[in-house]
């Protein structure tokens, strides 16, 4: 058995018997859960986490990507850098920094080129 610690966190009463009956639902001890419960929320804090959020962002970004083609088609290539500028801003990188954005969104590769 693996070397453990001991800790104490306290909880009310209602929350440790909500826990107490999830724990006895799932076969485990009430510190079993806590801990599984903590270590898969942990681990799953980067997004995307699901194969549906996955294929959720890659229709995002192919609807954006063709918005960015008639935008810029009909002369609001403007348009298209300031929505990238803003969205830069919202939404960082992967990597947990906002970068420059490219000259243009519509010279983004095709995201779609990943499912085949």
């Amino acid at each position: 058995m693996a070397r453990t610690l001991q800790k104490n966190i306290r909880v009310t009463p209602e929350q440790w018997k909500r826990i107490e009956n999830a724990a006895k639902e799932r076969g485990l001890t009430a510190n079993r859960l806590l801990v599984e419960l903590a270590m898969e929320a942990l681990n799953r804090r980067e997004w995307p986490r699901t194969e549906h959020e996955i294929r959720m962002l890659r229709s995002c970004m192919f609807t954006a990507q063709a918005m960015a083609h008639d935008m810029i088609a009909a002369g609001r290539d403007d348009e298209v850098e300031e929505i990238r500028r803003n969205i830069s801003q919202v939404a960082p990188e992967w990597l947990g920094e906002a970068k420059e954005p490219s000259s243009n969104l519509a010279n983004t590769s095709n995201i779609l080129d990943d499912e085949a």
